[in-house]
């Protein structure tokens, strides 16, 4: 797949995610919330970037599988995609759990600031923990 397409490809996965997440998140808010649009909004957001980097980073890691030439960079960054949307997937989960259960104000919180700030954090530990060498820890060391 050449660049342009992946490129074309990635950022129409980023606007569906967008797009699907926003008006998700807007509609299952409105009853409790008059202006649940500036819920939808920032996860929307967050939801289509962590679609547009995963997608292009899966993407081009799969165009290098295919040559053969797989490089510890190309490791790292599918590593720092995976991590970011698992993450993704356990803080939005975390932030509707805790605006349901335990307190509004928290859930909507994690929600709106911290999950942007904890995907940045998974990308980075996603790709730096995958640069560790695991080999060189084998056996028993003395």
């Amino acid at each position: 797949m050449n660049r342009y397409l992946r490129g074309l490809v990635s950022l129409g996965l980023g606007v569906v995610a967008f797009g699907v997440t926003t008006v998700a998140v807007t509609a299952a808010f409105e009853p409790q919330i008059e202006f649940s649009l500036l819920i939808g909004l920032p996860v929307g957001i967050s939801a289509g970037l962590t679609a547009l980097f995963a997608g292009s980073v899966l993407l081009w890691y799969r165009d290098r599988t295919a040559a053969g030439t797989v490089s510890e960079r190309a490791r790292r960054l599918r590593a720092a995609a995976l991590a970011t949307v698992a993450d993704f997937i356990a803080v939005t989960a975390a932030g509707v759990g805790l605006y349901a259960l335990a307190s509004d104000s928290i859930g909507i919180g994690l929600l709106v600031a911290g999950l942007p700030v904890t995907l940045v954090l998974a990308a980075i530990v996603g790709y730096l923990v995958a640069g560790r060498d695991r080999g060189a820890q084998s056996g028993l060391q003395t």
